[in-house]
């Protein structure tokens, strides 16, 4: 497996098996991470790491859509909601008077609803058969 094609390249279709297996190093890396940047520098630490693997998680989605034949764009949009919430953190727009802000819960939805579309999509089913506009099916000559 090329993890370097895997993190950082935006071209290109991976199967199901790659981007499970790409999620699952990201988990395992990632969240042990945020919870010792929350407990060493607090909150702003930990949304801080969770960034840096912004651009891994976005790039094995992107592949992983171009294996179902979906545009970029898709992922781009759930990755600017998920940024916007994290931004929204970070400057405190997230809450008032103790209570989540209306526009933190309409961005949150947005997302949510996003996130299990493209889960469904991306984790659970079988890309396109045969070539595609991204190229090869990456399953082609596989049992």
């Amino acid at each position: 497996m090329d993890w370097t094609y895997l993190f950082t390249s935006l071209e290109g279709r991976i199967n199901r098996k790659p981007y499970w297996i790409a999620a699952i190093v990201i988990l395992v890396i990632g969240v042990p991470l945020q919870i010792l940047g929350i407990l060493i520098g607090g909150p702003l630490l930990g949304m801080l790491i969770s960034l840096i693997f912004l651009f891994p998680s976005y790039a094995i989605n992107v592949k992983r859509g171009h294996d179902r034949n979906r545009p970029t764009w898709m992922v781009t949009a759930l990755f600017a909601l998920l940024l916007l919430i994290v931004l929204m953190q970070i400057t405190g727009l997230d809450m008032q008077a103790g209570q989540p802000t209306t526009a933190f819960m309409a961005v949150g939805a947005l997302f949510l609803i996003g996130a299990i579309v493209l889960f469904i999509d991306f984790a659970l089913l079988r890309g396109t058969r045969g070539p595609n506009d991204y190229g090869p099916d990456p399953l082609e000559g596989q049992a």
